[in-house]
């Protein structure tokens, strides 16, 4: 996300897609009090993957200590903008990011997080919150083994703060990564003992390798119940769910020891912070795996799984 800081006066604003600075507390973004500046003095905007400002103001704007007016100009880390003569209007661009939904802290002021540094704030042998991406590009976080839909506005308390959703995903770039998730498909290659899986995330010629981990051996229990449940011919909304409860004692079974539902869970809050975390698009799979009434799935459509060299099973196409 981007950021702009008043240095003078100590505030932060993270930059909309489209965002409005002015004097008029009605239809401006970020409200400008001064009377040298105009009530909708000028726009920082997000195209093509940079930012840009237009003036429209009477009296122009100070871009790096140089005038612009009625024209519109580049903006990238460092850059300066003033709108007024008092240094109380002007604010530097500290962070030139693409635009992204964050939290905002109701409890302390001038305090953001973004959805992957909420992770980091929880405690990783107890998680209290995650949040992860879904496919149609809308965030979700998870508390307590239930799903909570986050749209604007929506409060969250975690962390002994209370926080507030803010959408501000760009449109094109929902476009561009929905492109992504369509074409990228998930390779499971075991071990001949299967006692190892290692997965990866192929997308055209890039690979997101996820290695060999724990967590491994659940999403390839839940890729077999999709792949079972679409051999018998089940539609795609019907295929792969397996409930908690049986999951545990599948697991249990396979690992020779006793697994619980918070296990379950701990291992799903990892894969999705290690998603979130894997650049540059593992973030676009972190809801990988589905919930719904006490039931969980592997959700993405496309996936192989590989034993010994050879396909022991696929979907790559609907």
């Amino acid at each position: 996300m981007a950021v702009l800081k008043n240095n003078t006066l100590g505030d932060i604003v993270v930059l909309n897609t489209h965002h409005v600075f002015g004097r008029n507390q009605f239809t401006a973004n970020t409200h400008i009090q001064e009377n040298d500046v105009s009530k909708s003095h000028a726009t920082i905007f997000w195209k093509c993957g940079i930012w840009y400002i237009k003036d429209h103001s009477r009296n122009g704007t100070l871009i790096n200590g140089k005038y612009i007016t009625h024209t519109t100009v580049k903006l990238s880390k460092g850059d300066t903008v003033q709108y007024g003569r008092s240094n109380t209007t002007k604010w530097e661009m500290v962070d030139d990011d693409t635009p992204s939904c964050y939290l905002k802290s109701l409890t302390y002021e001038n305090k953001i997080l973004s959805l992957s540094s909420c992770l980091e704030l929880c405690n990783e042998e107890d998680p209290e919150i995650t949040f992860y991406c879904t496919q149609d590009m809308k965030w979700k976080a998870e508390k307590g083994g239930k799903t909570i839909e986050l749209f604007q506005g929506i409060t969250l308390e975690f962390n002994n703060e209370e926080w507030m959703f803010i959408e501000n995903s760009s449109l094109d770039e929902t476009i561009d990564y929905r492109q992504i998730i369509d074409r990228a498909y998930f390779v499971f290659t075991l071990s001949a003992d299967e006692e190892n899986s290692h997965i990866k995330i192929v997308m055209n010629e890039l690979e997101l390798d996820l290695g060999t981990r724990v967590h491994n051996y659940l999403l390839l229990t839940l890729a077999r119940q999709r792949l079972s449940d679409a051999n018998l011919g089940y539609v795609f909304d019907d295929q792969g769910w397996v409930s908690l409860t049986d999951l545990t004692i599948d697991l249990t079974k396979e690992f020779g020891k006793e697994i619980d539902i918070y296990y379950v869970n701990l291992q799903i809050h990892r894969l999705r912070k290690f998603l979130i975390k894997l650049e540059p698009y593992g973030y676009l799979f972190s809801n990988v795996i589905e919930r719904k009434n006490g039931k969980i799935r592997f959700v993405h459509r496309y996936f192989k799984i590989i034993k010994e060299g050879q396909a022991i099973g696929e979907i790559l196409s609907v």
